[in-house]
Formats: structure tokens, sequence, C-alpha cells
């Protein structure tokens, strides 16, 4: 069908792809003009491709202004489609560098979101899948090698949170000091799954997490109704003993024990962000009074609580806690973000979800 569908008509499919990220980037921009400080669409893959697949899946493409070979490819498309071809998302190891969302479209390996990485190369890339070096994720350290080079992650295994262990085995800690329990996706929570949890259990044999790391994220999440284990080496072996309960008990086979994972593990993660970005005990005051500093009105300048202070006159001790405000503010904005985005999806599943249910009588 490849051959048949899409072989001739490459340059109209590329063309077709490249005008639906034209219709899809404004809004994206709009919705988050940079992320983690790089400007879009850098870092963005993921939106990128999301916004794609749903304009595809909920919109009347063939009402877009489309130019004459951007119909054409559209016409090769729904007539691939139409035939049985094969077009799906998927996600991995771009290269052996980086991880990148892209689609498999019949034998071909098509990315919406080629200027991710690097903003000057091409919007979109379409080329035999064999010639694309895109390889799944194999195992929890295979994606432990990809997001320390690509992320700087530090990665530690998940010694804090042993129920959850099993499903996300391992602790990022960026550059900022920020932590995360790895990975709360689909993908990941189904691979440590389809390994009947052993690709978990493998890096939870590690060296037990940091003693300090493992206090401070326990406080963090002290008060939030989870399974904390009291110290790291108590972690490690809970982890793993966890590990072998949940196979024996079936887990790997219940869907629901994965759904109930990544929504735990999304909750844990907001809060482990927003303990990052609260200070410690006693300065509650002045944190929130820097929650209302305006938005700066030229680049020397700040403005707090109506006070407006010069940059220059700010001791080499502020300026950094300046810095400090303004990256917890990135960071709380990429949070909304995700939220936005999980809502978003949440109500693409709920309509598919009414559109399955059986006609009442």
């Amino acid at each position: 069908m490849t051959e048949r569908y899409l072989v001739q008509a490459l340059p109209e499919i590329a063309a077709f792809f490249l005008e639906l990220r034209a219709h899809v980037d404004p809004s994206l921009q709009r919705l988050q003009p940079a992320k983690l400080g790089k400007p879009y669409p850098m870092g963005q893959c993921l939106e990128i491709s999301l916004a794609v697949a749903q304009l595809l899946d909920h919109a009347d493409v063939a009402g877009l202004a489309l130019s004459e070979p951007a119909r054409a490819g559209y016409a090769a498309f729904v007539a691939f489609r139409k035939a049985g071809g094969q077009f799906r998302r998927m996600w991995g190891d771009l290269r052996g560098e980086f991880f990148q969302n892209a689609f498999q479209l019949g034998t071909f390996y098509l990315d919406v979101s080629n200027d991710t990485v690097t903003p000057s190369k091409p919007k979109v890339e379409l080329l035999p899948f064999d010639e694309a070096r895109f390889v799944p994720i194999a195992d929890f350290r295979h994606f432990a090698r990809i997001a320390t080079g690509y992320w700087q992650h530090a990665i530690y295994p998940n010694h804090l949170l042993p129920e959850l262990a099993p499903y996300c085995p391992l602790i990022h800690v960026a550059a900022n000091g920020q932590a995360i329990v790895a990975e709360g996706t689909d993908y990941m929570v189904a691979m440590a799954q389809a390994g009947r949890f052993e690709p978990s259990e493998d890096v939870l044999r590690d060296a037990p997490m940091p003693v300090a790391l493992h206090e401070r994220l326990a406080g963090a999440l002290a008060d939030g109704g989870w399974k904390v284990a009291q110290g790291p080496d108590q972690g490690r072996a809970m982890a793993l003993r966890a590990c072998r309960e949940h196979r024996r008990k079936g887990w790997h086979v219940s869907q629901q024990k994965a759904l109930d994972a990544i929504t735990a593990v999304q909750h844990i993660n907001r809060k482990l962000a927003l303990a990052a970005a609260r200070p410690p005990a006693g300065q509650q005051s002045q944190w929130e009074a820097c929650n209302t500093m305006s938005a700066m009105s030229t680049i020397d300048k700040m403005q707090i609580n109506g006070i407006t202070y010069d940059l220059a006159d700010l001791s080499p001790e502020a300026k950094q806690q300046l810095e400090m405000v303004r990256a917890t503010d990135a960071k709380l904005a990429d949070l909304k973000r995700d939220m936005a985005i999980i809502q978003t999806a949440r109500n693409v599943y709920v309509a598919e979800l009414v559109k399955l249910l059986p006609a009442q009588k």
C-alpha cells in the first residue's frame, strides 16, 4: 500500500503536513511561547505532534486553505488510510541522541516537529523508516542513557515510593534541583508491565539513592498521603519486594493499576514542583510578596509590590534570588501548560468514549 498510494506523492504529502504545521503553529506559540527557557518550537515535539494528530482526527481538513500540492498530498494520505494503511503516533530514541515524537506512515518515518531540537532544520521530515534511525526505548537503562545526555538529568533508582517503583522506577533531578518521578507515561508504564516489572527490578537493584536526596524528597511528600520509605536502604528493599508482589498478583496485566500509577505520579510530580518553588519555612512572607512581581517593562528594571527597582542597584545575592524567582515562575507556567494539555486530552478521550457508548433505550 505504501508503494501504491504514497511513494509517487511524497513531495505532496510533505507539503500537506508542512501546511498543517503552519496551521497549528500560531495557536501553540501563543499558548506556550517558551518552554524551559527556550523559544517555540524548541522542546515542544509532543505538543506539536498532538496538535497535528488532533487536527487530523477532529477537524475538517478538507476545508482548510491548502495549496494544490498540499491538496494532492492530502488526497494520497486519505486514499492510503481508507485502504487500511497504517498511520500512528510513536515516541522513542532518535539516532541515539534524544527522545522524539513522530509518526509511522506506512513504511515511512514522518516527523512534523523536526525543528524542535535544532530550529534551523526543516519543520517536516519524511523518509524511509530504515533510514530514520528511530528505535523504541528498550528498557529503563536505555531511557536513562538518553535522558542523561539529552535532558542533562541526574538519575537515581526510585527508592522513595516503593509501591510506585514497579511502574516508575527512576527519580530524575534536573540541573536546577527539580526532581520528578519518571516516567509516568503510557509507553514507559506499559514497558514495565510488558516485562512483568523485571525491567524495573533491574534498575531498582542499583545502589540506594543518596540519603540527602531521599530526605529532601520525602519531606516534600510528607503530607500527601503517599507511602514513602523511611530511608533509601529500606526503600530499595521495599521497591524490589513490590515488583515481585505486583507480578505475583498479576498487576502487570491490569490497565486500571497502570492508570492509577500514572495518575499518582502526575500528582506527586506537581507536589515536588511546588515544593521546589516554595522557600524554606519562615520565608513565606517574602515569597508571597515576590509573587506580586509585575511583568518587566524594560530589561533593566523590575517592580515588586508597586515599587520599581533598577537591576543595576541590586546586590549579587539579590540578582541571584531574582533569577531563582524567574526560574520558578517559568516552571509554574510549565505546570499550568501541562494541566491544560492533560485537560484537553481528557476532553478528547471523553468525547470519543461517548461515541462508543451503547444507545440508551
